[in-house]
């Protein structure tokens, strides 16, 4: 378990450079504020969920620039799953490298017991929930093949192949994938150089690019099977890996207008990438060079939001949204059941 370390300095009214970083602490490791994010993260895909979608071509007038900016808002909320992806793979290379730096190894059977432990137990009871909720309601019936997929956290790919469906599992594809990251990233962190896993994590970038052609190519969907596709998502597992081997633990302290830039400047990153380049309309089989520019967009907006929470004093944080941010997991796997 983790356990809480002593509140960060005060606030300065500088923005610094990496020479006046915080050092990191030797074994303890917990940042109430990432938690405070990670619940950002589930409100923005929860908004995704939750507010109605408008066809503009039916509206007139003023009400279609509401409409449109509503709909923007909406759409933009899906990239909190990308900031959930981001937040994981800082937390798991963060928590990787102070294991070996503190005990000279990784010890993967723990690392993965862990895992197991956290996220198997909601995971499959939501799958039989879902599984109980189809039997009772024909609209919401899980086929054979779709919950062989969720079962063998291969959903996603399922998702890409057929449709997301009705079902409240539905947003679990996201599970899988990440799943998929916490298969491979403890082996590549136990026998890789931090050096050799910086260039990796990097490289998943033009990975994503390439996964970008293969699927336009193939006259892929942006809202379906570019959108769930493992290749594509890596590049935030990977700006998180990054973040957490170039930061070491250690925080920049700034000033609350230069955090409230960065946050800003998150939020806007994301509203243009859906606004300007279209990565999530439905339906839509977009160009390349739209899904590299709209993604970079939105990695940069998840880098910005991190950037901007990371170090927050404490005496910023509300408690109540600290504890939600703990419980996100659970309320991220719930969410969709409650408004069906």
């Amino acid at each position: 378990m983790l356990t809480a370390i002593s509140p960060p300095l005060p606030v300065t009214k500088q923005l610094v450079s990496f020479n006046r970083i915080r050092a990191k602490p030797t074994e303890q490791f917990y940042r109430p504020e990432l938690d405070v994010l990670r619940f950002f993260a589930f409100l923005a895909v929860f908004l995704h969920h939750s507010l109605p979608g408008f066809e503009l071509g039916h509206h007139s007038g003023r009400l279609v620039s509401v409409f449109w900016f509503e709909t923007l808002l909406k759409e933009s909320g899906s990239f909190g799953v990308c900031l959930f992806f981001l937040l994981s793979a800082y937390l798991i290379t963060e928590l990787l490298q102070r294991e070996r730096d503190r005990t000279g190894k990784i010890n993967l059977g723990s690392f993965y017991l862990r895992r197991i432990l956290r996220i198997w137990p909601l995971y499959f009871l939501f799958l039989f929930c879902g599984v109980v909720i189809g039997r009772l309601f024909g609209p919401y019936r899980i086929e054979g093949a779709r919950l062989c997929a969720f079962l063998l956290l291969a959903a996603n790919w399922y998702v890409a192949a057929v449709s997301c469906g009705a079902s409240p599992i539905a947003p679990l594809w996201s599970i899988s994938l990440e799943e998929q990251f916490y298969l491979v990233w403890p082996w590549i962190a136990k026998w890789m150089k931090k050096e050799i896993m910086f260039g990796f994590s990097l490289l998943l970038v033009p990975i994503s690019w390439f996964a970008f052609a293969r699927l336009v190519h193939g006259g892929a969907h942006a809202d379906r099977t570019v959108w769930v596709n493992s290749f594509v998502q890596f590049q935030f597992f990977g700006l998180g890996a990054v973040l957490a081997l170039t930061l070491k633990g250690r925080t920049l302290r700034l000033s609350s207008i230069v955090r409230a830039a960065l946050l800003s400047a998150g939020i806007t990153a994301w509203l243009t990438a859906q606004g300007l380049y279209h990565i999530k309309d439905e339906g839509a089989v977009p160009h390349v060079q739209s899904l590299i520019f709209g993604y970079t967009m939105v990695a940069i907006g998840c880098a910005c939001l991190f950037l901007g929470f990371l170090g927050m004093p404490h005496q910023w944080l509300s408690k109540h949204l600290t504890y939600l941010g703990k419980i996100s997991y659970g309320l991220y796997v719930f969410h969709i059941s409650q408004q069906r």
